[in-house]
């Protein structure tokens, strides 16, 4: 597929800092992000209307799926498709920004879930 990187122009934030809610908009709102799931490392790309809707593929990249994202009090991203919901913390590290969703153990810490490897400017997948 062909698209634009976008280059997000977000403040400078410290190191593995949280992305408030305005930036997690800037980010995702309108744009399409390309993540690896920290766990298996596959592949997937999603497109996050400014509507609240968002679509992606199935695992098999047969199917089109489509769900709904908010921000939450916290800053967080939720997305939620077929009833099921999950919000996640969203830290850059230079170039790099990390998901990670709240444990309630205290011992084993946050869970990294997704890796953005891009943000592409609109819908170039035409999901």
């Amino acid at each position: 597929f062909t698209g634009i990187v976008l280059l997000i122009s977000l403040p400078i934030i410290a190191e593995a800092g949280m992305l408030n809610a305005d930036e997690v908009r800037q980010l995702i709102s309108g744009n399409t992000l390309v993540f690896e799931h920290a766990e298996g490392g596959r592949i997937q790309t999603r497109y996050y209307d400014a509507n609240g809707t968002f679509r992606q593929m199935n695992k098999k990249g047969t199917k089109k799926q489509k769900g709904k994202w908010s921000i939450n009090n916290n800053g967080q991203l939720c997305n939620q498709r077929k009833g099921k919901g999950v919000c996640h913390s969203i830290y850059q590290q230079g170039d790099v920004w990390r998901t990670y969703i709240d444990r309630t153990n205290p011992i084993g810490g946050d869970k990294h879930i997704l890796t953005i490897q891009k943000v592409l400017e609109g819908n170039p997948n035409n999901f």
